[in-house]
């Protein structure tokens, strides 16, 4: 856990922790009282940081409180006047509606706290530890746009410049979105080239649009590595899985099902698993090539998910914003 008195800040993760990490605190803690220093105790990880910056703090706060106390350094907000420097910006909320997040996005005095981080830190590439991995083999489908998207381009691009959101269909701007135009654009920008009907459900199909490519693309590998019971992770951080609603995931597993007659049972999406055990078994039968396609997006399918054993392909539907582990 952690105090500040930046409750308005976003982004700033869990304040109040967890039993378990408090519990490993005590343990070093006790650790580190009999010997009098900030020794006894290895962290271990592959993703050292990987969602706030206050991950870095606590790393600090776990392995280095001497150090920490030497500087006068007693909790998050001093760390972080030192450290880091918080801005505002404009944000697309949950609902799709731009806000106003004030959060921390940048280190300052990086040179220090990069000395400070490298006091307790090694690392080891997998080069290093010899660890077994494919060479990736990234194929990149350029897809040329369908009538209907050329023609919305246009009309995107005489957004961009005018500010004019009729064109758009949408009503006229209000003084806070017009301050985020750009990033309006640029959202309608990454729906467009998934899929028309993300921006409006009226929208035909097309036979060359990106879900038909898709879908295409894993009946192909689904022939070719049948006999081995070969598995695909298709991402896509837009159009994901909603009951009852149309959405890219449901579309492509209905082509995959109607079209080229891939089993419905062996298609799942990772967000119909509600808790840890149904995880688990959708993990176990990818593994075992009863599920052969696998949906999901890059927070929920993207890291921890040891369901590699049988996989052949990754396919990217958007760009994602963060990496994942999945082979």
């Amino acid at each position: 856990m952690f105090n500040t008195r930046h409750d308005r800040v976003a982004g700033l993760g869990n304040q109040d922790g967890s039993q378990k990490a408090l519990n490993m605190l005590y343990a070093i803690r006790t650790i580190q009282e009999r010997t009098g220093k900030d020794l006894g105790a290895t962290f271990l990880s592959g993703t050292t940081i990987s969602n706030s910056l206050t991950e870095l703090y606590l790393l600090f706060k776990y392995l280095r409180p001497k150090e920490l106390e030497r500087q006068n350094i007693n909790s998050f907000d001093a760390w972080a006047a030192i450290f880091a420097k918080k801005s505002t910006d404009f944000e697309f909320s949950v609902t799709n509606n731009i806000v106003q997040k004030e959060r921390f996005r940048y280190f300052i005095k990086v040179p220090e706290l990069a000395a400070f981080y490298s006091e307790i830190t090694d690392y080891r590439t997998a080069e290093d530890v010899g660890v077994d991995r494919p060479d990736k083999n990234e194929i990149l489908h350029n897809i040329p746009p369908t009538p209907q998207q050329e023609e919305f381009i246009e009309k995107l691009m005489q957004f961009a410049q005018s500010g004019d959101a009729t064109i758009l269909g949408r009503a006229p701007l209000s003084e806070t979105e017009d301050k985020a135009k750009m990033l309006i654009a640029t959202d309608y920008a990454r729906k467009m080239a998934l899929d028309m009907r993300l921006i409006d459900p009226n929208y035909d199909d097309h036979t060359d649009n990106k879900a038909s490519h898709c879908a295409r693309m894993i009946a192909e590998y689904y022939r070719k590595y049948d006999a081995q019971k070969g598995t695909q992770f298709v991402f896509s951080d837009l159009g994901t899985f909603q009951p009852g609603q149309w959405n890219v995931y449901s579309e492509i597993k209905r082509k995959l099902i109607e079209d080229y007659g891939i089993p419905s049972s062996e298609i799942r999406f990772i967000q119909e698993c509600k808790n840890e055990k149904s995880r688990k078994a959708v993990i176990d039968a990818m593994n075992e090539g009863k599920v052969r396609v696998i949906f999901g997006s890059t927070s929920m399918l993207g890291t921890g998910v040891n369901a590699q054993k049988r996989a052949v392909a990754v396919h990217h539907l958007d760009t994602p914003w963060v990496r994942h582990e999945v082979a």
